[in-house]
């Protein structure tokens, strides 16, 4: 057995031995810190309720469901780090829910969203990776919220993943169940007042919306025309080849598209060992694989202080990374088109090479902290 599939094995057992740990849950206060960060998040889910009124759980629904949640950051919050209650709820420290509003239709949803529109600011919308609950998901995007500093109004959808690291067969089939609601949620958000949107997605959560964003060209859909303004995909966890063939299909392509990558993505080496391929987007440097794609590949590998043994959310977790992404003017240098043709330079802590029209940028912690 090749080395790297012994490696896959072995962290395959590790984490389904994990996987009988606690997870993160909702946990509902009533009242609010006043000096922490507070997330309002507009959700869409294709989950199923369980019996908590407030909560979601890994069943699937044809029923889409909407509501806010109302997140509390505490202030010592730690960057890249979801604080869990442990025990009792304690707001100077945990991250909890402070408010949930539930709407009935669509229409009321895009009414209260309206609200918290922020003048000039794109509307974030946060797609979940694989083995995540319903709060692990939402509250990660209240984490990225905070410590990337987001302005703009905060949508979330919560696709039904098993939010089990042996459900990967069920989660990779709820990808394709819950294309229809993320292009609900994705329609719904291009009728608020935010003049655009973003899309950030993890793990399979890219696949599910480059297979969602198809779906919609495809079917003439208006949102990629008028709002889209751009697609961040961290760690992706999909086939190169499935995803140039779909990207023909997207028109217009979202740019930019940004591609978080890294060589020491072990999850995504378990995602080659168990699908029987080896060209997980999220592990590739075939720039030829890619060609004509246009996409900006963001290479992380370098990065070792994120959440996580299997290094599968370094571009959402590490407190350097993080940094950088809040910090704007030093993001417009790194995607600068004018700087990609300076292959081989070093410039506020990156190396830029493009090749097949696709560029890469290798980020070098050291030079930029």
């Amino acid at each position: 057995m090749a080395f790297y599939a012994r490696l896959a094995v072995g962290l395959l057992m590790s984490v389904t031995l994990m996987s009988c740990a606690p997870r993160g849950a909702v946990t509902i206060v009533d009242q609010a810190q006043t000096n922490a960060f507070l997330a309002p998040i507009f959700m869409t889910t294709s989950r199923a309720p369980v019996a908590n009124p407030f909560d979601f759980g890994p069943k699937r629904s044809a029923n889409i469901s909407m509501a806010r949640y109302d997140i509390s950051v505490p202030p010592t919050h730690q960057k890249g780090k979801i604080g869990w209650p442990r025990g009792t709820a304690d707001l100077a420290t945990d991250m909890v829910t402070v408010g949930v509003s539930n709407y009935k239709n669509r229409a009321d949803f895009i009414t209260a969203a309206n609200k918290f529109a922020v003048n000039g600011e794109d509307a974030v919308v946060f797609v979940h990776g694989y083995n995540n609950t319903f709060a692990e998901g939402l509250y990660r995007f209240a984490q990225v919220a905070r410590d990337v500093e987001i302005l703009g109004p905060k949508f979330h959808y919560s696709w039904p993943s098993a939010g089990d690291a042996r459900g990967y067969v069920y989660d990779r089939d709820s990808v394709l169940f819950a294309r229809d609601g993320l292009e609900q949620l994705l329609t719904d958000v291009a009728k608020t007042d935010a003049p655009g949107m973003f899309i950030v997605a993890h793990s399979i959560g890219a696949a599910l919306t480059i297979e969602t964003l198809r779906q919609m060209s495809i079917s003439n859909n208006g949102v990629l025309h008028k709002k889209l303004r751009g697609v961040a995909m961290i760690s992706p966890d999909i086939d190169v080849d499935v995803f140039v063939q779909n990207l023909k299909r997207i028109k217009p392509r979202p740019d930019p598209m940004l591609i978080f990558v890294s060589k020491k993505d072990y999850a995504l080496r378990i995602s080659n060992l168990l699908t029987g391929s080896n060209s997980r987007l999220g592990l590739t440097d075939n720039l030829t694989a890619l060609k004509g794609s246009g996409v900006d590949i963001i290479d992380v590998s370098a990065f070792d202080d994120g959440d996580g043994f299997l290094n599968h959310s370094v571009a959402i977790t590490s407190p350097t990374v993080l940094n950088i992404l809040k910090n704007r003017s030093v993001m417009e240098q790194i995607l600068d088109p004018k700087t990609a043709a300076n292959k081989g330079t070093n410039i506020i802590g990156r190396t830029v090479q493009t090749i097949n029209d696709i560029t890469q940028i290798i980020l070098n912690p050291k030079a930029i902290q």
